[in-house]
């Protein structure tokens, strides 16, 4: 009776010890449409402007202003493959403008997650909503110990 009790004890601790540590039991949709308009970093003259082109397409483009000209850095784009399928593609200047993708990862405090684990670096793409006029987006590695942060504020156009 007593090897019973211990052996079903260490089944349970084992059990509890293979769950993941977050599961999200009922993940909400996708929600994009905040991030469209002009941001501008807060502390340099670098932008990324991003329009809808329909439900399951959104483009962007990060540049930055230079004596008054502008210098592209990263073409992106948010799209819908499939049903729920979601993708960040993000094409920067050092790789020669050729496509990375990074698949959206439902979580529950950051509305644009998106992951490449096969991809050198970043493997992490992320956009938070801080407030209406207020996001942050940051890239890292799987680990989080490579991240870099960028804050930015909506562009209002005079």
């Amino acid at each position: 009776m007593m090897r019973m009790l211990i052996l079903m004890c260490a089944i349970g601790m084992f059990w509890v010890q293979c769950k993941p540590a977050i599961t999200i039991i009922n993940p909400k949709p996708i929600e994009i449409e905040w991030i469209t308009g002009i941001w501008k970093h807060k502390d340099k003259e670098f932008y990324e402007k991003w329009v809808k082109i329909s439900d399951s397409e959104y483009t962007g483009v990060a540049y930055d202003l230079n004596m008054g000209y502008a210098s592209v850095h990263e073409y992106m784009r948010i799209y819908k493959q499939g049903k729920e399928e979601w993708y960040f593609e993000a094409k920067v200047k050092e790789n020669d403008f050729k496509p990375v993708l990074f698949k959206w990862i439902p979580d529950p405090v950051i509305e644009l997650k998106f992951i490449n684990e096969l991809h050198d670096y970043p493997q992490i793409v992320m956009y938070k909503r801080e407030a209406f006029d207020v996001m942050t987006g940051s890239i890292s590695n799987l680990k989080g110990d490579q991240v870099h942060h960028s804050d930015y504020m909506r562009f209002a156009v005079k």
